[in-house]
């Protein structure tokens, strides 16, 4: 587990959404003290908070976030559960399903259209899941070859990109999944979590609170990028650890 390898509080402070098609926004996990929230942001990036949302009361760690067109996914460690939640964002939550049997740290949420690929922290595993939730894994891939800390999974239609923390690397594997990895960049430590946008590939570095938006799959070109701890500041009155 992180926690263990860098002694550092587990889960981290934010995450990525992992789908590609909330280009138009961007949705993003703020875990912060004493509430975590669920956070929609103008485009890609500006410091406008469209909406926020407290869901502490539902899951007190949350994992990560996606969007399928209408429905909110995301996934929560302190229950074990992946979450449907509609729209973005209100407080009805669709459905939920407990993972614990399958994995005790879902970590990472995405849609395919079909199917729900997801992050197993404890196993280290690639998941993919059938449906908004099924309880059948379609398949299952062990990464501990390639990474031991699985930290954030998409899809773009041929591959699918996922992030490890241990080796501080943006992938791209293919298909859904294979042994195949694609290629894959050393990038700055602390990735947390990684998406797709048709043209550029959205990530998070963690501890300095920072939103990455990286040309292509992958490039060493960073279009842009924006810190967000005073965002939090100002819906927390608490500053994020890094």
């Amino acid at each position: 587990m992180l926690s263990k390898l860098f002694n550092l509080p587990w889960p981290p402070e934010f995450f990525l959404p992992q789908c590609p098609c909330c280009a138009g926004d961007t949705p993003w996990c703020a875990r912060t003290n004493p509430n975590d929230k669920l956070m929609l942001q103008s485009g890609q990036f500006t410091s406008t908070i469209k909406t926020s949302q407290d869901i502490n009361s539902i899951d007190n760690q949350t994992i990560g976030i996606s969007w399928d067109g209408t429905n909110t996914p995301w996934s929560g460690a302190e229950a074990d559960k992946l979450y449907l939640q509609s729209g973005q964002f209100t407080s009805t939550l669709k459905t939920s399903e407990d993972v614990s049997l399958i994995d005790a740290f879902p970590s990472g949420i995405s849609w395919d259209g079909t199917n729900t690929p997801w992050i197993g922290q404890t196993d280290d595993k690639l998941m993919l899941q059938s449906g908004q939730f099924t309880s059948t894994i379609k398949t299952s891939q062990d990464i501990t070859g390639i990474d031991i800390s699985p930290s954030g999974i998409s899809w773009d239609g041929t591959n699918t990109p996922w992030s490890g923390f241990t080796g501080a690397k943006l992938y791209l594997q293919s298909g859904q999944f294979t042994s195949t990895l694609k290629t894959s960049q050393a990038a700055i430590n602390t990735i947390v979590g990684i998406s797709w946008d048709g043209i550029n590939t959205p990530w998070c570095r963690s501890f300095l609170d920072k939103l990455m938006l990286q040309s292509g799959q992958f490039t060493s070109t960073i279009k842009t990028s924006q810190t967000i701890g005073q965002i939090q500041d100002i819906n927390t009155n608490k500053r994020t650890t890094g």
